[in-house]
C-alpha cells in the first residue's frame, strides 16, 4: 500500500476547505433588512463549475500519473 503524497493531501485539504467554505455561505441568514433596494446577484453557479472543473482536472492528472509508473 502506498503511502499518500504531500501534493495529494494538499489537494484533499483544498477541497475540504471549499466544502466547508461552501457551508457556512449557505448557513447564513436570509438577506438584507426591509428597506434596502439592492437585489443580492447569486455567486454559486459559476464557482461550482470552476471547483467541479479543477477537481476533475485534478482526478484525471493524478490518474494520468499512475499509469505512467
Amino acid at each position: 500500500m502506498e503511502t499518500i503524497s504531500m501534493r495529494t493531501k494538499i489537494i484533499l485539504l483544498i477541497i475540504g476547505m471549499i466544502c466547508f467554505a461552501v457551508t457556512v455561505a449557505l448557513a447564513q441568514g436570509p438577506g438584507f433588512d426591509e428597506g434596502v433596494d439592492d437585489v443580492p446577484v447569486p455567486f454559486d453557479g459559476g464557482v461550482s463549475l470552476i471547483a467541479a472543473a479543477a477537481a476533475g482536472y485534478g482526478i484525471k492528472k493524478i490518474s494520468d500519473k499512475k499509469k505512467q509508473k
